[in-house]
Order: structure tokens, then sequence, then C-alpha cells
């Protein structure tokens, strides 16, 4: 998986209509596992406040875990993803991927998806 830079994620996160309403109200941590890196997205009412490190996050402190290995990320990434990789919620049930069960996954599931989007943009260079 080619590494995405986190404070060019956060610049176009943070400019995105779309996820800034799909987060609306959240506030925690989304963790993201790229296999060996992580990062941890903090949420204050809604606004993205920073990304850090996400592997000193305990799973107890994060609100929402998404997580997967290098290669589930860089098929779940692509322009045009293969069936059951355009989005982590099939990418989890058939493909391996891991999201925690917790109300606010499923309450931002539309944030979770655009946020898929905005880092598939970044990753093939089309942001």
């Amino acid at each position: 998986m080619k590494k995405i830079d986190r404070s060019a994620f956060a610049e176009i996160a943070r400019g995105d209509f779309e996820f800034t309403r799909e987060t609306r109200y959240l506030t925690g941590i989304v963790r993201l596992d790229f296999g060996a890196e992580s990062w941890a997205l903090s949420f204050a009412n809604g606004a993205l406040a920073g990304i850090t490190d996400g592997t000193l996050v305990p799973d107890a402190q994060a609100t929402i875990i998404v997580g997967g290995g290098a290669d589930q990320w860089h098929e779940l990434l692509q322009s045009k993803p293969r069936p059951f990789y355009q989005c982590i919620q099939s990418a989890a049930v058939k493909h391996g991927m891991r999201i925690n069960v917790a109300n606010e996954t499923f309450a931002y599931l539309p944030a979770l998806n655009r946020m898929t989007t905005l880092l598939r943009q970044l990753y093939n260079g089309e942001a």
C-alpha cells in the first residue's frame, strides 16, 4: 500500500462539505489501522480536531475502529475497486477487514463511506 499523507487527508476532509456534514455531532476518535500504520482521527462536536498516531490509542478509547492489512487497504482504495471492496462494510463482511460494532459505527457509516472516497482520491492522486 502506498503511504497517504495524513495532513493532506486532514486538509481535504476539513474542506469537504459532504464529510463535514456526515461527521456533524461526532465526538470521539476514529482509528484507522492500515496494517502496521495507524491513524487516530479526533473529532470534537463534528469537527476534525486532528490526526495522531493511532498505535497509541487502545481499542477501548476508540469510538470507531476500521482496520485491515496493507493489501486489503490497497484493494479498497483502488479507483475502481473489485466487488465487495467498494466500501468498508462489504470489505469487512467479504474480505476480512475490521469494523467495530458500536452505535457510532452505524450512525456514522455515511461519514466512513465519504472518508473512504477521500482516501481513495488521495491514494490515486486524484485529489
